[in-house]
């Protein structure tokens, strides 16, 4: 019977549970570099966090030069954020991964659109968003998601010209 409740807490315990680790010398040379502030503590890591950081180590040594100072400047960028706006967007990040699929690609389609428009462009958006009221934005949003794509941009447009948008009648 004691066997039997062994052998059940051993499969449903978790994966990461079952990692063996890595020791110090087993990881290139590359990774040692990229990780030699956990050098004196490495072999106190649990197993599972030594796998994961050598995959993350293998991963940054693997990215182009202009990606790791795009990673570096936006995880310095995360630093600086003070504690509270930090977990709110943990926060966000959370609701967001609860989204279905098709919301997330949704949602990243947009910001890619965002992100391609000049910084001036993007300045001027944030400004002009952050002048209207809670139901004007709730009324450009449903617009927005109920336009066809043609009345769709026509609105981006005026929206980005600071233009009056035109009513649906």
């Amino acid at each position: 019977m004691k066997l039997r409740y062994l052998l059940l807490s051993l499969l449903l315990s978790s994966p990461m549970s079952w990692a063996e680790g890595i020791t110090w010398q087993q990881l290139p040379p590359e990774s040692q570099a990229t990780l030699s502030k956990y050098n004196d503590r490495w072999q106190n890591l649990p197993p599972a966090k030594q796998e994961a950081m050598a995959e993350r180590a293998r991963a940054w040594e693997r990215m182009p030069s202009e990606q790791r100072a795009e990673a570096l400047q936006r995880f310095q960028d995360w630093q600086a954020l003070p504690p509270e706006q930090r977990k709110l967007l943990q926060e966000r990040y959370q609701q967001f991964k609860k989204l279905p699929p098709e919301e997330q690609e949704t949602i990243k389609r947009k910001w890619q659109w965002f992100k391609s428009l000049a910084p001036e462009q993007r300045k001027a958006l944030r400004e002009r968003w952050q002048t209207l009221s809670p139901s004007e934005k709730e009324s450009l949003k449903e617009r927005l998601h109920n336009a066809h794509p043609e009345e769709r941009r026509q609105l981006r447009r005026e929206f980005l010209q600071q233009r009056p948008l035109r009513r649906r009648d």
